[in-house]
């Protein structure tokens, strides 16, 4: 309707050979779409057809408080501990008292553009002279053994860096077994929950050790 009241009204007439051309066009966009996004969501996600065999090829979950590496290993599973009270020594201070009187002269040296001169005086007066901080330590590690699972197969773990979960699964004599570890920092603790697909199918074994 324009102005003047007068209402227009538009037809637009289509060929089936464009109309299926369209439709093509559309559906071609679409699957370029979802193949991105699931390229996307795959690049969010580390995964490995065999367990760890060193530290750092463990997966690595946390909530800022608790730690942990989880090795993902079907027959010797270790989940090494972190928390961040645990230092080794005892409360220390690595500060140095001739810091505070120097900072001035410091200042000036790189105000100047004389820079070795400012570095070299800020080691003699800024750095620790006793010791760098007591060194950062483990808990330690929470070790399951499943016995009579040596000949696993179908072997799979990943570490989803969306939802910050660690998942394995494997097969043994027919069962298959998942576990799932992740950090919660509402809560503050670590879960690691193990499932089978077979009731009565979980047996294991724990213990606790840490380096001396």
């Amino acid at each position: 309707m324009n102005a003047a009241g007068i209402k227009y009204s538009i037809s637009i007439s289509m060929s089936p050979g464009l109309v299926r051309c369209c439709c093509c066009i559309l559906l071609w966009q679409l699957c370029i779409n979802l193949s991105v996004s699931a390229q996307q969501h795959a690049e969010m996600r580390l995964w490995y057809t065999q367990p760890a065999a060193e530290w750092v090829e463990a997966l690595p979950i946390g909530n800022g408080r608790l730690g942990a590496m989880v090795y993902g290993n079907p027959v010797h599973e270790n989940i090494q501990l972190n928390e961040n009270t645990v230092w080794a020594g005892q409360p220390h201070r690595n500060d140095n008292p001739q810091a505070l009187q120097n900072l001035e002269a410091v200042r000036s040296l790189i105000f100047e553009e004389k820079y070795v001169e400012a570095q070299d005086m800020a080691n003699k007066y800024f750095t620790s002279q006793v010791a760098h901080g007591m060194p950062y330590e483990t808990v330690g590690n929470v070790r399951l053994h499943f016995e009579g699972h040596e000949g696993y197969s179908d072997y799979t773990r990943s570490l989803d860096l969306e939802q910050a979960l660690v998942h394995s699964s494997y097969t043994v004599n027919g069962v298959k077994y998942q576990t799932e570890a992740f950090a919660s920092h509402p809560d503050q603790v670590i879960v690691y929950k193990i499932s089978a697909d077979e009731p009565g199918a979980i047996n294991f074994s724990a213990s606790m050790d840490r380096p001396e």
